[in-house]
């Protein structure tokens, strides 16, 4: 089981603005300058060469970002794009919803629910708590975490410490 190469994708793009981002931030740390805002903005051409993507699945990558309010974008001539929020604030699930929709690990854990054995299934109860389990993992990740070296004991702190999470009880215990 993986990731689309889109979701996969999205992540590389959302974290590369994250690092740019964290990088300003510590440029203007630096030098007396306003952390406030996020304003700072680069192209599109840019973030294909950081990824090492072409332009084409870039531009089709960011265009779902800046549609599920991930990403801003801006036009004219010093128009280009930056994190629709701090990186902190901006989860794995925020990414991958934007750029895949909802996290499901079965048919029967989608919305739909379009599986066609569910009224005889005697495991669909167990999929929907490894199915929110998931997705209180991708919830609990932030791009700024991505943007480090995460090691197992990182991604299971992360989930201990967000206490809101469904399922983070069966993630602290999945863990150990």
């Amino acid at each position: 089981m993986r990731l689309a190469k889109l979701a996969d994708y999205g992540l590389v793009i959302a974290a590369t603005l994250s690092r740019a981002e964290t990088a300003r931030a510590a440029e203007d740390r630096l030098t007396g300058g306003s952390t406030e805002k996020l304003t700072e903005l680069v192209k599109l051409e840019w973030v294909a060469e950081q990824t090492s993507l072409t332009v084409a699945t870039t531009r089709k990558i960011m265009k779902l970002l800046v549609d599920g309010g991930i990403v801003v974008s801006e036009r004219g001539m010093r128009g280009g794009y930056r994190l629709a929020a701090p990186p902190d604030q901006i989860s794995l699930a925020d990414v991958l919803s934007a750029v895949e929709g909802e996290v499901a690990l079965t048919d029967c854990c989608s919305d739909s629910r379009q599986c066609e054995v569910i009224s005889n299934c005697n495991v669909q109860r167990n999929w929907s708590v490894i199915n929110g389990t998931v997705n209180s993992l991708f919830s609990a990740i932030s791009l700024k975490d991505m943007s480090g070296q995460l090691t197992r004991e990182d991604v299971v702190a992360r989930v201990q410490n967000d206490q809101t999470a469904p399922g983070r009880i069966a993630m602290v215990q999945l863990a150990r």
